[in-house]
């Protein structure tokens, strides 16, 4: 009579593997969510705290010279300087870098008006131009940003600071019946500008 076969472990179990796929598929997904959820979503948030507004009318008289010109008047020019104090809030773990910035205006009849924007080298300039401007942008107002790679925000800093911009030939008037103003931020390594809306 043959002896029986001897088995030192027991049958391979043909159902183990669903469940074992099962598990990693549950881990997948456990830190895909965790992921989503400890990531932020957004590089960066913008907020603007406060606008001020100086509006100069500026008369250019004729200048006394060897030649005039028949029937030429005076001329006057009418510019809108907005200061808006902004806020910068970092949400990355890493710093972020504020490369440029622009502002566009639309007025009530849809026209529409990009600003120069006035950079913080240029501001002693214009405080030389129009000394009314200095209770706006000298200390102790809030100091300007320097767009530009040395303006950085560190991670999960806020930085708040001023931006000066002119909306040339247009009236004090005309900004405050305005459809739209907004302001944009560029930062040096992200695609997507920062768009706020100035009130």
């Amino acid at each position: 009579m043959p002896e029986p076969e001897l088995h030192l472990a027991p049958p391979p179990d043909r159902n183990t593997l669903t469940p074992r796929l099962l598990i990693a598929a549950l881990v997948m997904l456990a830190i895909g969510v965790a992921v989503y959820f400890l990531n932020p979503r957004k590089t960066a948030e913008l907020s603007v705290q406060k606008v001020d507004l100086f509006a100069p009318h500026t008369e250019f008289k004729e200048m006394p010279s060897a030649s005039h010109i028949i029937g030429a008047l005076p001329s006057s020019e009418d510019d809108v300087y907005v200061v808006a104090t902004v806020r910068i809030t970092d949400k990355l773990r890493l710093p972020i870098f504020l490369n440029g910035n622009s502002a566009t205006l639309t007025t009530a009849s849809g026209q529409t008006v990009e600003a120069t924007m006035i950079s913080a080298l240029d501001l002693p300039r214009l405080e030389q131009t129009f000394p009314q401007i200095l209770p706006l942008v000298s200390p102790p107002a809030v100091p300007p940003i320097n767009f530009g790679a040395e303006e950085a925000v560190a991670p999960g800093a806020t930085r708040i600071g001023t931006v000066v911009m002119l909306f040339p030939q247009t009236t004090a008037a005309t900004w405050r019946s305005r459809k739209s103003a907004t302001l944009t931020i560029e930062l040096a390594h992200d695609a997507t500008p920062l768009t706020v809306t100035l009130p």
